[in-house]
C-alpha cells in the first residue's frame, strides 16, 4: 500500500508540474472588460451584483489594469464611473442596445449623462455591443443613436461588432470617432491554436486600418478561456489563457494598439448562453476569496494547469489507501496485493478528478442536480471496479462486484454516452466533450484488463472471454440490450468526428469563402482531426463499446430425463 502511494504520490506531482509559459508581462494592462457578477446573479434571471460588490471589484482592479470597459449603464453599475474614479480607473463606457426600444432609450440617456458628469474618468464610449451581429437593429437605426451620443458628448463615440459585420457595414464605420471590432479567434469560423493569433491580430487591425484609413483601431475585445470544450485546433487550457493574455500585451506594445481583454472576472451566468466555456474568460476567478481576487495565473513566470492538485492527490490517495484496506489485506500473494494496490490508486485518481471538474464546471441551479447523477455513476462504477478486481485476485470469497451494482451502473454508463453523443452532434457547439466524465469508466476498464489478464488470468482465457460485460460485472444482463449499446457506441465515435467538423464548416464566413465543396473538403478533412479532445471522445467510445459487443448469448438450458 505504501508503496503503491508513493507511486501515485509521484505521478500527481509529475503530471501537474508547473507549465513554462513564454511570455510574460509585468505591468497593468490596458483594459479588462468588467462585470461585477458572482455565481447565482445573472442578468437573465434579473439579479444584479450590490454596490458593495460592485465597489468591492473596483477595488480589486486598481493596480491590475489602467481601464474597464462595460456594456450597460444600469443593472448594478449606475454608480460605476464614480467609482472608477475614486480607485484611478479610466472607463470605456458601454450601453446596451437591442430590439427593445424602451430599454435603449434609458441607456442612451444613462449613457450621455455618464460622461458628462465624469469627463476625466470615461475616455470614450460605446454605443451598442455586437447589435448589427444579433440584428437587433438595422444599421440606420444604430446610426440614429450613435449620431445622438455624438451631438451630446465630448468624448470619442464607436460602436463595437465582429470583424466580418464591421467590414459589412462600413457606412456606420464611417461615421464612427474611432473603430471598435472584436477579435475572439476561438469563437471564428477559422479557429486558430493559440500560437497562430498572433499573426492573424495584426492582419484583422491592418484590414481595418485599410478599410478605414486615419481612423483609430480599437480591439474591444479579445481573450482566450481557460476551461471548456475546444473548438478545432483552438484547445482551451490554463495554460493557453496565460500565454495568449501575456502575449498580447507585449504585441499591443510593441506595434502600438490599444485593446480590452475579454475579461476580467469569469461569468458563470454566461454558461447558460454559452456552455462551460462562455463562463472561464476572466483573468481573475469568479469567486472572491473574502474579498480578495483570486489570480487564475501569474502575469510572469511558470503556470499550475491545476492549481489544486494537492488536494485533489490527497483525497485520490486517501481513498486509494482506504480501498487497498479494505479489499486486498489478504490477498493470496505480494503480487497480488501491490497489483491492487495500484490499480486503487489509478482508480481513485481517475474519480476524483471527475468529481472535482464536474463540480468546476457546474455553475447554475439545475447543474448541482445534474451533478449528482455525473458523480453517482461514477462512483458506484468505483466500487463495483474495485470490488470485481478482488474477485478475480481471490475468486474462493465469493462475488462482490453485485453489491455494487455493477451490472446496472455500466449499462447506464453506457446509455448516458450515446445520450451526450447524440446532443454534440445535433447542437454541439457550445456542449462540454465528456472526456472527464468517462475518464473512469475507460480508464478503469484498461485497469481490469490489465489486471485480468496478468494476475489473475484463467488457463485458456483470452481477452474475448475475459473482458465480456458478464465477466466484467455478473448480473443479470441481456445480452441484447449489451449488443445494441455496443453498437451504438460504436456508430456515434465517427459520428461525433462528423458533427465537430460539420459544426466548423457551416459558418457564415467559412461558406462565403468557400462557396464550393470541393473548396470545402479538404477543410471538413482536417477538422476530422483537429480536436484532440474530440478525437479523445471518440476513441473513448471505441473503448467502452468493447465488453457490450462481446456480450455472449446465453446457453440454452439442457434438457434433463
Amino acid at each position: 500500500m505504501l508503496l503503491a502511494a508513493i507511486a501515485a504520490g509521484a505521478v500527481w506531482w509529475f503530471a501537474d508540474r508547473p507549465v513554462p509559459v513564454a511570455a510574460e508581462w509585468s505591468q497593468p494592462m490596458e483594459s479588462l472588460s468588467f462585470a461585477a457578477y458572482r455565481r447565482g446573479e445573472s442578468p437573465l434571471t434579473g439579479v444584479y451584483p450590490t454596490p458593495a460588490e460592485v465597489e468591492q471589484d473596483v477595488q480589486l482592479l486598481a493596480g491590475r489594469t489602467k481601464s474597464i470597459r462595460t456594456y450597460t449603464t444600469h443593472e448594478g453599475l449606475e454608480g460605476l464611473p464614480a467609482l472608477a474614479e475614486k480607485y484611478g480607473l479610466k472607463m470605456t463606457l458601454g450601453c446596451w442596445l437591442g430590439a427593445d426600444l424602451a430599454i435603449n432609450e434609458k441607456e442612451v440617456t444613462a449613457l450621455i449623462e455618464q460622461a458628462n458628469a465624469y469627463p476625466d474618468t470615461v475616455q470614450r464610449v460605446i454605443v451598442g455591443n455586437e447589435v448589427l451581429l444579433r440584428h437587433d437593429l438595422t444599421p440606420d437605426q444604430l446610426l440614429g443613436y450613435i449620431r445622438r451620443v455624438k451631438a451630446a458628448i465630448k468624448q470619442p463615440v464607436s460602436t463595437a461588432d465582429v470583424v466580418s459585420f464591421v467590414l459589412k457595414y462600413p457606412q456606420v464605420g464611417n461615421e464612427l470617432d474611432y473603430i471598435t471590432v472584436h477579435i475572439l479567434p476561438f469563437w471564428d469560423d477559422y479557429p486558430l491554436a493559440v500560437d497562430e493569433v498572433e499573426k492573424d491580430t495584426l492582419g484583422v487591425i491592418d484590414r481595418m486600418r485599410q478599410a478605414f484609413p486615419g481612423k483609430p483601431i480599437y480591439i474591444g475585445e479579445i481573450g482566450w478561456p481557460s476551461i471548456g470544450r475546444n473548438r478545432g485546433p483552438a484547445a482551451v487550457n490554463l495554460a493557453n489563457e496565460a500565454y495568449f493574455v501575456r502575449r498580447l500585451a507585449q504585441l499591443a506594445a510593441e506595434h502600438g494598439f490599444d485593446y480590452n481583454i475579454v475579461e476580467a472576472f469569469d461569468q458563470p451566468w454566461k454558461s447558460k448562453l454559452e456552455g462551460t466555456v462562455g463562463a472561464a474568460w476572466g483573468v481573475l476567478d469568479a469567486d472572491r476569496a473574502h474579498g480578495k481576487a483570486i489570480e487564475k495565473f501569474p502575469m510572469t513566470g511558470p503556470v499550475l494547469q491545476v492549481p489544486d492538485w494537492c488536494v485533489r492527490a490527497c483525497w485520490a490517495i486517501g481513498l486509494g489507501i482506504v480501498a487497498t484496506l479494505l479489499f486486498a489485506r489478504s490477498l493470496p500473494s505480494f503480487g497480488a496485493m501491490l497489483g491492487f494496490a495500484l490499480a486503487a490508486q489509478i482508480l481513485s485518481w481517475l474519480l476524483v478528478t471527475t468529481i472535482f471538474h464536474v463540480h468546476e464546471v457546474t455553475y447554475r441551479f439545475w447543474q448541482y442536480w445534474w451533478l449528482i447523477a455525473r458523480v453517482a455513476l461514477p462512483v458506484l462504477l468505483f466500487g463495483a471496479m474495485v470490488a470485481r478486481l478482488r474477485d478475480w485476485l481471490m475468486p474462493e470469497d465469493g462475488v462482490h462486484g453485485r453489491l455494487w451494482l455493477g451490472h446496472f451502473v455500466m449499462p447506464a454508463t453506457a446509455a448516458y454516452a450515446v445520450v451526450w453523443s447524440l446532443w454534440l452532434c445535433i447542437d454541439g457547439y457550445y456542449r462540454d466533450v465528456p472526456e472527464f466524465d468517462f475518464s473512469l469508466p475507460v480508464g478503469g476498464l484498461l485497469v481490469m484488463a490489465v489486471v485480468r489478464l496478468t494476475l489473475a488470468r484463467h488457463p485458456g482465457e483470452g481477452w474475448r472471454e475475459a473482458l465480456s460485460i458478464e465477466e466484467l460485472f455478473p448480473g443479470r444482463q441481456d445480452y441484447r440490450v449489451s449488443r445494441l449499446l455496443g453498437w451504438l457506441l460504436l456508430i456515434m465515435a465517427p459520428l461525433t468526428l462528423f458533427g465537430e467538423s460539420w459544426a466548423l464548416a457551416v459558418g457564415r464566413d467559412f461558406i462565403a469563402a468557400h462557396p464550393t465543396f470541393q473548396d470545402q473538403l479538404p477543410y471538413l478533412l482536417n477538422a476530422l482531426v483537429w480536436n484532440r479532445e474530440m478525437d479523445l471522445w471518440s476513441a473513448m467510445q471505441l473503448l467502452w463499446a468493447v465488453p457490450f459487443l462481446l456480450a455472449r448469448t446465453p446457453a440454452a438450458p439442457t434438457k434433463t430425463a
